[in-house]
């Protein structure tokens, strides 16, 4: 249910800012406005509805049964919520609130997205030990939804962070409310692959239309 591995992250930001905090400090970017932060919030909430509705759909339209909001043994699932909460917060500390601001800094953004997702995608290590199929599906979702987190969180660390937890625990609850704990099983891992790219390629596109504007 949360596993102390998903706040190292989190360690390795802090210890990054405390070794290397002038440094640090000087690429990490400056605040948005409020007004701004807050249609970030409502963009990603929004992205991750639509989401899970991608995910129900398809189960329910391929016969595959879900799990829904079911206890997690004798874990109520209003505190699973918390908890999920919690370690998202721990992970996003470090992918989204510090390495992808750090390497915007010296590459474009697309870029910095693009890696900052990859190495979270390579750092779930277990999801790559169950097959080509399942490792390349989840290869696919997380660098796909490092797109959204990565592009709707704009601003400051702390607004960056605050969006990146909020749909990461968003997507985690998604996938739970489909699969439970079996998430990386097939055809689920296959549904979370599509429905992640289609919500990316739907946010990339709407981003792209209303820069144009």
């Amino acid at each position: 249910m949360l596993s102390l591995v998903q706040f190292a992250p989190a360690v390795g930001a802090l210890t990054t800012w405390l070794v290397f905090r002038k440094t640090v400090a000087a690429v990490l970017p400056a605040a948005v406005s409020g007004r701004r932060a807050a249609r970030n919030v409502a963009a990603i909430v929004a992205v991750c509805v639509g989401y899970w509705l991608l995910l129900m759909g398809v189960a329910v339209a391929s016969g595959t049964a879900t799990v829904g909001p079911a206890a997690i043994g004798s874990v109520p699932f209003v505190v699973f919520l918390v908890v999920q909460l919690v370690g998202a917060g721990g992970e996003e500390i470090g992918w989204r609130g510090l390495m992808q601001p750090m390497l915007e800094a010296r590459m474009a953004r697309f870029g910095a997205v693009a890696v900052t997702g990859a190495v979270w995608a390579l750092w779930h290590v277990q999801a790559f030990t169950a097959g080509p199929v399942v490792a390349m599906c989840f290869f696919v979702a997380t660098t796909a939804f490092a797109m959204v987190l990565g592009y709707l969180g704009t601003g400051s660390f702390g607004q960056r962070v605050i969006v990146a937890s909020i749909g990461h625990w968003l997507i985690n609850i998604a996938g739970y409310l489909l699969a439970g704990d079996a998430t990386t099983d097939r055809p689920q891992i296959v549904f979370v692959a599509v429905a992640a790219v289609l919500v990316a390629v739907a946010t990339m596109t709407v981003r792209a239309v209303g820069t144009r504007r």
